[in-house]
């Protein structure tokens, strides 16, 4: 007799058995953790924005003023990192935005406040630095609604760490409160002038769209050049320089653009 033909259901043992492996979650886990780095970043520059806070109320203020600088790096880092490692989220925005509220709003109006107001002109420089405090908060809230293909060369009026850092290099150019009326009414005056360009539509040169090009290449390292010498010889005067310079920069390019205006709009000699 014929042995019977293996039935169907019966399993070859010469072929390996297929073992179904459980999803890899350590993907996921890694992006989570991406996720988390700019936040990380930027808690650390909400963390200095507050030990800016509690240094200028203690009266150190040159302490106060590195805090602020720190804040300064740490902001411009978060966004950057957040783009290379594509973790930018909406509440990533939004934690940062209230960061710089803390940073570049609160920290500079409590140090100048602190600074030169505090002994002999307490109310006068309380409504003095909450006007700066207010601008700051209407040019971040501005920012914030701005496409993000809109202000892509420039700022529209300056932004809150380039007022922040103006702030904090008059003070750490001279690191002792104030007690002259004359100084008194010159820090109201550049606190007020702050305030009013931030809230401005004076355009501002984006600094990470500044590049390197043959044509400006050698004025570019003459300038930082520069600038490294001074920082090496005078620290103090450097940071206000470098500050006042930037301020003094949107003003200056609002209008040579005001008159390549002019120029475009005359007619054609015959």
């Amino acid at each position: 007799m014929k042995a019977a033909p293996p039935s169907s259901d019966a399993r070859d043992t010469t072929e390996p058995l297929r073992v179904r492996r459980a999803p890899r979650l350590a993907p996921r886990r890694l992006q989570r953790k991406t996720l988390l780095v700019p936040s990380l970043i930027t808690v650390a520059a909400f963390f200095s924005g507050f030990l800016a806070i509690v240094s200028a109320f203690r009266g150190d203020f040159e302490y106060a003023t590195k805090c602020i600088l720190v804040s300064i790096i740490l902001d411009g880092l978060d966004g950057r990192v957040a783009r290379r490692l594509n973790a930018a989220t909406a509440f990533g925005r939004e934690f940062d935005s209230i960061s710089d509220v803390v940073a570049f709003g609160v920290a500079p109006a409590a140090l100048i406040y602190c600074w030169a107001f505090l002994g002999g002109a307490d109310e006068f420089g309380i409504l003095v630095t909450f006007i700066y405090l207010a601008c700051a908060g209407a040019r971040l809230a501005r920012f914030n609604i701005v496409e993000p293909g809109e202000a892509k060369k420039h700022f529209q009026g300056l932004p809150t760490p380039g007022a922040a850092a103006a702030m904090a290099a008059m003070v750490y150019f001279s690191p002792t409160t104030l007690s002259s009326n004359v100084g008194i009414g010159f820090a109201a005056a550049m606190v007020l002038i702050l305030a009013a360009t931030m809230v401005s539509n004076i355009p501002f040169l984006s600094i990470k769209h500044v590049r390197l090009t043959p044509k400006n290449a050698k004025l570019n390292l003459f300038i930082l050049s520069l600038f490294v010498a001074l920082a090496w010889y005078h620290s103090r005067l450097f940071f206000l320089t470098g500050s006042m310079l930037y301020v003094a920069s949107g003003p200056f390019l609002a209008i040579q653009e005001r008159l390549n205006e002019k120029k475009l709009d005359r007619p054609m000699a015959a």
